[in-house]
C-alpha cells in the first residue's frame, strides 16, 4: 500500500502542471472571447481579428470561433477610404471565406455561416464547380446537414428504437401489434443504416478534405508548370477556393472547381 499511495502521489504531482496548464489556456481562451466580441460590437473589427485568431493559436477552436472570425475579416475588410485604399487590401476577404468554411467544416449545419460565405464569394471571381449528378448532390446535402456525430448519435437512437420493436413484434399478443411491430422495424432498420453510412461518409469527407483557400491579398498568377516563366493558366483574387493536388518546392499544383489545374506559390494558399 505504501508504494501505491507514493506512485499516486507521484502522478498527481505530475499531473498538476498540466491541469493547471490547461485551465490557464482555457481562461486565457475565454477572456479573448469577450474581448473579441466587445471589439466587434463596438465596430473595432481589427482588434477583434487579433483577440480571436489569439483563441485559434492557443487551440480553443470552435465552430463559432470561425464564424466570428470570418465575419471580423470580412467587415474589418470593408473599412477602407475610396481613393486612397480599396476593398480587402489586406487579403481580409481571402481571410474571411476560409474561416467561413472552416466553421462549417466543424459544422455542416451553420446555416448563417454558409449564407455569409456565400455573399463572400460574390465578391471573387471563383469559377463555377462542375455540374454534380443529383443523386450525388443529395446525398452531399443529407450528409452536410449535421456532423458526423450527429449521425453516429441518431443511427445509436434508431437501432435501439428498432430493438425495442423487435420486441414489440415477437412478444405482442395482438396481430395489429405485431404487424406495426414488423414493418417499423423495418423502417428504422433502414435508418440506423442510412445513419451509419452517412456518419462515415461525413467522417471520411471531413479527413479527406484537400480544399484550399487562395489568401493573397490580391490576384495572384497560376502557372501551366512550378516556375514562374511558364505559361499563365489564370489569375485567380483572394477567396477562391481550389483543391490541393501536390507540392514541388515553393509551387504547390491546384485544381479550380471548374477542373482546370496550375501551379501557385505555396505561401498564396492555406488549407481549409
Amino acid at each position: 500500500m505504501r508504494y501505491v499511495a507514493k506512485i499516486l502521489t507521484l502522478v498527481v504531482v505530475v499531473m498538476l502542471p498540466v491541469v493547471g496548464s490547461a485551465a490557464d489556456v482555457r481562461t486565457q481562451a475565454e477572456a479573448c472571447w469577450k474581448e473579441g466580441i466587445a471589439a466587434y460590437e463596438a465596430g473595432d473589427y481589427g482588434r477583434a481579428v487579433e483577440s480571436f485568431e489569439h483563441i485559434v493559436e492557443l487551440g480553443e477552436v470552435s465552430a463559432d470561433l470561425y464564424y466570428n472570425l470570418a465575419g471580423a475579416y470580412f467587415k474589418l475588410g470593408q473599412q477602407y477610404t475610396p481613393g486612397e485604399s480599396r476593398p480587402f487590401a489586406g487579403g481580409e476577404l481571402g481571410r474571411a471565406i476560409l474561416n467561413y468554411h472552416r466553421a462549417l467544416r466543424l459544422n455542416p449545419a451553420m446555416e448563417d455561416a454558409r449564407y455569409n460565405l456565400d455573399i463572400a464569394v460574390d465578391y471573387t471571381n471563383d469559377t463555377e464547380a462542375v455540374p454534380e449528378n443529383f443523386i450525388v448532390a443529395l446525398w452531399r446535402s443529407l450528409r452536410d446537414m449535421t456532423t458526423s456525430n450527429g449521425w453516429a448519435v441518431m443511427s445509436l437512437v434508431a437501432l435501439a428504437l428498432t430493438l425495442a420493436l423487435v420486441m414489440l413484434y415477437l412478444l405482442a399478443e395482438r396481430s395489429v401489434l405485431r404487424k406495426v411491430g414488423f414493418f417499423a422495424t423495418i423502417a428504422f432498420a433502414v435508418v440506423a443504416v442510412v445513419a451509419v453510412a452517412l456518419a462515415i461518409s461525413s467522417r471520411t469527407a471531413v479527413m479527406e478534405d484537400e480544399r484550399a483557400v487562395v489568401v493573397y491579398n490580391g490576384t495572384t498568377t497560376v502557372h501551366a508548370s512550378p516556375n514562374s516563366a511558364s505559361k499563365r493558366i489564370r489569375e485567380p483574387m483572394q477567396g477562391v477556393t481550389v483543391w490541393l493536388l501536390r507540392e514541388r518546392g515553393d509551387w504547390t499544383e491546384i485544381e479550380f472547381q471548374d477542373g482546370e489545374k496550375g501551379w501557385i506559390r505555396t505561401s498564396h494558399v492555406e488549407k481549409i
